[in-house]
């Protein structure tokens, strides 16, 4: 039996079939899960139990997924809640250009197996709280103040660029896997910015975390 997990997972769709089937898979990986099955109803149960995680269906009614995803966005109690589409509707090109900043993630329901709604909700999940570690760490770390105060902020931003990067990698490959169109070149690019940015922010990490090491080091090298 699978351990239980603190997260809680908000599954929204209006097909209540679709909801049952992605909820009982998430509660069989040990998360905690809560259905909504209807975008209003979806922004009233966020802003009631703020969940850590919104699985969202684009095609309902009234008030469809991008909309209510924007409505999160909008709010300031729900716009760290990150979201998930999970959508029978096939990526287009609008949607990484105008709306890729309202999600994390994009899957289609087609390929919502086991494997693949794990390794989405991992992403999203692991990596915040591995910010939020490298942050609580800065704060034991000896450096001065103001020095870790623009640290942090660097971080953050950085923290920020990379994520943005891998999502739009992300979402380019899968349009391109559903449109059968190679575009080599902006993979290629947005594949070496996110190498760049995690070495980045590898580096800050590493300045946020072990500065009385790095100090120490140097000082040995120059009196070698």
């Amino acid at each position: 039996m699978p351990k239980t997990s603190s997260k809680l997972i908000l599954v929204t769709d209006d097909e209540p079939d679709v909801v049952d089937v992605i909820a009982e898979k998430l509660e069989s990986m040990g998360y905690r899960t809560m259905k909504a099955y209807s975008g209003a109803e979806c922004i009233e149960m966020a802003r009631n139990s703020r969940p850590d995680l919104v699985f969202l269906d684009i095609r309902m009614s009234p008030m469809d997924g991008w909309e209510v995803a924007s409505v999160m966005k909008n709010d300031g109690s729900l716009k760290e809640v990150p979201i998930i589409m999970l959508t029978g509707m096939e990526l287009t090109l609008e949607d990484i250009m105008d709306r890729a900043h309202l999600i994390e993630n994009y899957i289609m329901k087609s390929d919502a197996t086991m494997e693949k709604l794990k390794e989405a909700i991992e992403d999203v999940l692991s990596a915040r709280t591995d910010a939020e570690r490298i942050l609580r760490m800065a704060g034991k770390s000896g450096v001065q103040k103001e020095m870790l105060l623009e640290l942090k902020a660097r971080y953050m931003r950085k923290f920020t660029q990379y994520r943005n990067i891998k999502k739009l990698y992300n979402l380019y490959a899968l349009y391109e896997k559903n449109n059968i169109e190679q575009n080599d070149v902006l993979l290629s690019c947005l594949k070496k910015g996110l190498e760049q940015q995690a070495e980045d922010l590898a580096r800050l990490e590493k300045m946020l975390t072990a500065p009385k090491q790095a100090k120490k080091g140097g000082r040995k090298k120059n009196a070698a």
